[in-house]
């Protein structure tokens, strides 16, 4: 039987949102960091919720875990891999509540952290990736995966899956088994694995829209589908680093919260959104944050211009 499609008017209708890489290594605007458990019990929901309503945003991509495997919510699955990887506080759900009430949609960002230089060794070594054990890898990515979709259900509207070109790497990988532990709670929730900046390589069918990495605002998208036939999407960073190759600064780290970044122009971000919606598409810009959930202020700036000119 061929896979069927979540429909992509879930995000498509929500015209335009932002993300968030807010991460074990994102930083305050001064001084040392809290402990990440500590900052996931401080982040103030409502506040954040009133920024992504002044920003415009229809929904919002948060990570749930990113360059460590440390969940910003509870999971005994991840605690019955490893402990210490997880927090008692539950602020995806949190979230999700929050937006909701706004009627923001949430997309989950999710690493997987299955990768040789991931500075994460416990995880890697508990979840069977080091030594490679990759059925044991497979099924506990499945657990930890279906254990959320089943906790949030239809409050998580979309996954954005990172690194499918390690998933794709491991023997055997079983993609519809995957999708299916993604759609746990709720069929219609939107499933992507990212293929990397800007490429379109299709590792399975079973998946309902492009991940669509993008570091710039002049990239153009043609034709009705991208060219491996999913829906046009883009999680674009605005922050140019040459220092990273030019794929773009995405986490308000150490090496980054005492530069001066320049305002990106709302023109522009408009102008990159409307060549998606013109295909059919929509766009996440990725905006950077502090610790405290409280957004850059040129970047929050740019996005009060963007509402202008995208919500007439």
């Amino acid at each position: 039987m061929s896979y069927q499609r979540a429909d992509f008017a879930v995000l498509r209708d929500t015209t335009y949102g932002i993300g968030f890489h807010w991460t074990t290594a994102t930083m305050p605007r001064e001084g040392e960091p809290k402990p990440f458990d500590e900052a996931v019990a401080a982040f103030d929901v409502g506040a954040f919720v009133e920024q992504a309503v002044e920003a415009g945003a229809g929904h919002v991509l948060f990570t749930s875990t990113h360059s460590r495997h440390w969940l910003c919510c509870p999971n005994p699955e991840v605690d019955r891999i490893v402990g210490g990887h997880t927090c008692e506080r539950d602020l995806i759900g949190d979230l999700a509540d929050g937006l909701a009430a706004a009627d923001i949609r949430l997309i989950v960002y999710y690493n997987h952290n299955l990768y040789k230089h991931s500075p994460d060794t416990e995880w890697k070594q508990a979840v069977g990736f080091e030594p490679l054990d990759a059925p044991r890898v497979l099924d506990n990515w499945c657990k930890v995966i279906g254990w959320m979709g089943e906790r949030y259900g239809p409050r998580i509207a979309a996954w954005w899956f990172d690194g499918g070109y390690h998933l794709d790497e491991l023997p055997d990988t079983p993609w519809p088994r995957l999708t299916a532990a993604a759609k746990a709670g709720h069929p219609g929730r939107l499933v992507c694995y990212n293929p990397g900046i800007e490429r379109h390589t299709l590792y399975t069918q079973c998946q309902d829209y492009w991940a669509g990495e993008v570091c710039r605002l002049n990239y153009i998208p043609r034709g009705k589908l991208t060219p491996s036939g999913l829906p046009w999407y883009a999680f674009v960073s605005w922050h140019g680093d040459s220092r990273k190759g030019g794929c773009g600064a995405w986490v308000m780290g150490e090496e980054n919260r005492a530069l001066d970044w320049d305002k990106p122009s709302a023109q522009s971000v408009a102008t990159f959104l409307r060549r998606f919606q013109a295909v059919g598409g929509t766009a996440t810009f990725n905006v950077f944050c502090y610790q405290d959930g409280s957004v850059l202020d040129t970047d929050l700036a740019t996005l009060r211009e963007v509402k202008r000119l995208a919500r007439p």
